[in-house]
């Protein structure tokens, strides 16, 4: 079923920011993102704004998920907790950090990346993140495309049989 987004094995850890509007959902829908984070493949870099934002969202669509998806809030709140304890966390962006993203709110995500040596951002945020491309030479893309790079940047070596 997931096969489109490629096969993680035991390869190094990768360290991302994921913007909320991947997160959230990951966490609702138990997608592959959440499931290599929660597996030790991925490692969640986040500051305290993106955990807040996280919760504030996943406190907002909790009736839409729960007629969607049957969970709780409560248990998605608990699988936050989990990968942010699984992840690394940096300070919140300084007040005069310049704007780079067209929304300030986005910001935070790329303080966050820089800060905490982010080798990938992922987002869906088609009018703001998707349009950098890249921030201080680290790729920005969706979900789809962090797969594809993942493939390139760290290869499955082929067994030798």
């Amino acid at each position: 079923m997931f096969a489109k987004y490629g096969h993680m094995s035991e390869k190094p850890v990768i360290s991302v920011a994921i913007d909320t509007n991947v997160l959230v959902p990951s966490l609702y829908s138990r997608t592959p993102i959440a499931r290599f984070i929660l597996s030790g493949k991925l490692t969640f870099i986040w500051n305290p704004f993106i955990h807040n934002e996280a919760s504030k969202i996943i406190n907002r669509l909790a009736d839409r998920y729960y007629k969607k998806a049957g969970v709780q809030s409560e248990e998605i709140i608990k699988l936050l907790e989990l990968i942010t304890d699984l992840g690394i966390e940096v300070p919140d962006m300084p007040d005069d950090w310049p704007s780079i993203s067209s929304d300030r709110n986005d910001d935070p995500f790329l303080w966050a990346a820089l800060t905490g040596g982010a080798e990938y951002i992922i987002s869906d945020d088609e009018s703001h993140m998707l349009k950098l491309k890249e921030f201080c030479g680290i790729p920005i893309g969706t979900p789809g495309d962090f797969f594809e790079w993942v493939k390139i940047a760290h290869p499955i070596p082929k067994p030798r049989w």
